[in-house]
């Protein structure tokens, strides 16, 4: 894997930078679970579904690698007890196409990321269309941001971004932890074709970055895209995440 920017000699220098792009400890646990478990610990917030003040938003939750976006997600629709917000995630869309197209390197896994990203869009600007509530999650960053300001102002959406971080160490143990567990194989592979596709395959050609990658990697991306109403989570531990303050939040926002 191609290394990021970051040399040993500085790698101090980018743990700073990225020092702020992490997920909440799961202690054994998936992040999903850990998520619902911290929703449950919150106690009874009301027995009523949760309304925004306008039904044109956008909740896009962002953050590094291994921030626990889905689980996250996961919580706070928990929290919400809405079946009619629209869930999207970039990430479902590429395992879609991994499994449907297949790639045979670097150079074709990368084309079809580019072709999932349009797809995801589509899909985004149909909610939208439809004037639905969204809710998506993805490590957004300073590269998406114009195209996500382009959709919201095309069909006059207000936006909410909630922003994952937490220190550069805990996030790197997570996300080889994620890579560890039942994480798609398209995300890990240079090549991969679901056809013929083994758990051994994982063993001998799945791509993990050391530490110095890693940050290096995520150095210069800002997770923070700031659309609508900016709300930094710190997720070093899922029991102490507030879904009723998100929620509350984004009511005085707008």
């Amino acid at each position: 894997m191609k290394k990021g920017n970051c040399s040993v000699s500085r790698s101090q220098t980018c743990e700073r930078r990225v020092n702020e792009v992490s997920e909440p400890s799961s202690q054994g646990i998936s992040n999903a679970q850990a998520a619902l478990a911290a929703v449950s610990a919150q106690g009874n917030w009301a027995d009523t579904k949760k309304d925004f003040p306008k039904q044109r938003l956008l909740i896009i939750i962002t953050g590094g690698p291994g921030t626990g976006k889905s689980g996250v997600a996961t919580g706070f629709l928990s929290f919400l007890e809405r079946d009619d917000i629209v869930r999207l995630s970039y990430d479902d869309v590429k395992e879609k196409e991994f499994d449907r197209f297949g790639f045979d390197n670097e150079t074709q896994k990368d084309r079809l990321n580019r072709f999932s990203l349009e797809e995801f869009y589509l899909m985004l600007g149909k909610a939208m269309w439809e004037g639905r509530t969204i809710l998506t999650e993805y490590p957004f960053y300073q590269r998406h941001k114009p195209r996500l300001q382009e959709l919201i102002d095309e069909y006059s959406y207000d936006a909410a971004t909630i922003f994952l971080y937490t220190d550069i160490h805990t996030v790197y143990q997570r996300f080889i932890n994620r890579n560890d567990g039942d994480r798609h194989p398209g995300h890990l592979l240079s090549r991969y074709h679901i056809e013929d596709f083994s758990p051994e395959t994982l063993i001998h050609e799945k791509q993990v970055p050391d530490f110095e990658e890693f940050a290096g990697g995520i150095a210069h991306k800002e997770y923070d895209v700031g659309l609508g109403i900016s709300i930094p989570v710190d997720v070093s531990d899922f029991s102490k995440i507030s879904y009723e303050e998100i929620y509350q939040r984004i009511i005085d926002y707008y």
